[in-house]
């Protein structure tokens, strides 16, 4: 990266304080029943002049200030705050999780577990009820000190993640031992089931070795019909992305989980087999 740029540095240290950086959450999906049983956490910057910036057009920038940690905790505690607010909610059948992906640099701070714990204990969340992704990357580059962080974590009463896994070509077998509850299939190969035989063979291999390591599986960005039936076809557990629901704020995410609303499996019509909801998607059914 070239010079800093220096006034976008500080406005991303006012951020954290003034209001501008929000939390936007999309619906997780249990394939087989429908319902929400889970939101995904994604980081938003309300730019005073360049709008609503994603992750990619601020985090490098704050990787290379050293602003992560603050914005990385700014998060835990926003998701944290919000996960606890859920507990007041009429119970579900199935334990609602709030997850959020950790950085391998914050991921690698002296003391980031106990820290991490202590906002668990002091938010007073059930067991399970915050989940923490670690991506694949992360875990090739350093992967005995992230299983370390990873036990420690699940002591602490988090559920885990692989996230995007299948970026970095792993073995689940080089997974095996990891305290991780879950696996969630990276986005290029969700793209192509049902339509590419060599995604298909990869995505049921996945499937299958997770369930046998007692993981279950979750399809990451999932935007067409064809796509969804062809996962449920495969025994995918879970799943989010704009077939089901575009990112929602917190309160109409609360709303959602509150009124048990759930996205109908259908069966696939031919003539949209194909097609792409892209950035609209439809709202879950209440």
């Amino acid at each position: 990266m070239g010079q800093l740029d220096v006034d976008l540095v500080h406005e991303l240290k006012q951020s954290v304080d003034d209001g501008s950086l929000v939390l936007q959450l999309q619906p997780e999906i249990d394939l087989a029943s429908g319902g929400v049983v889970g939101m995904e956490a994604l980081l938003r910057w309300r730019h005073p002049e360049r709008g609503v910036l994603l992750p990619a057009d601020f985090l490098p920038v704050a990787a290379a200030a050293g602003l992560m940690p603050l914005i990385g905790w700014w998060v835990l505690e926003e998701c944290a705050r919000e996960a606890a607010t859920w507990q007041s909610l009429p119970p579900s059948e199935t334990p609602r999780q709030l997850w959020v992906n950790v950085a391998g640099l914050q991921l690698a701070e002296p003391g980031f577990s106990s820290r991490l714990a202590g906002l668990v204990e002091r938010h007073g969340l059930e067991r399970g009820a915050l989940g923490i992704e670690v991506t694949e990357e992360t875990l090739a580059q350093d992967a005995d000190t992230v299983s370390r962080t990873l036990e420690e974590l699940r002591e602490a009463g988090l559920a885990l993640a692989v996230d995007d896994f299948g970026s970095w070509y792993s073995s689940l077998a080089t997974l095996g031992d990891l305290p991780v509850d879950a696996v969630k299939l990276d986005q290029s190969f969700v793209r192509g089931v049902g339509s590419d035989l060599d995604d298909d063979t990869i995505v049921a291999s996945v499937i299958r070795l997770a369930h046998a390591r007692d993981l279950y599986v979750v399809a990451e960005g999932v935007e067409s019909w064809t796509e969804s039936a062809r996962l449920v076809d495969l025994g995918c557990d879970r799943a989010f992305g704009y077939l089901f629901s575009p990112p929602q704020t917190p309160e109409r995410a609360r709303a959602m989980l509150a009124r048990g609303a759930g996205w109908r499996p259908r069966i696939v019509d031919v003539s949209r087999a194909g097609q792409r909801v892209g950035g609209a998607g439809p709202a879950l059914n209440g």
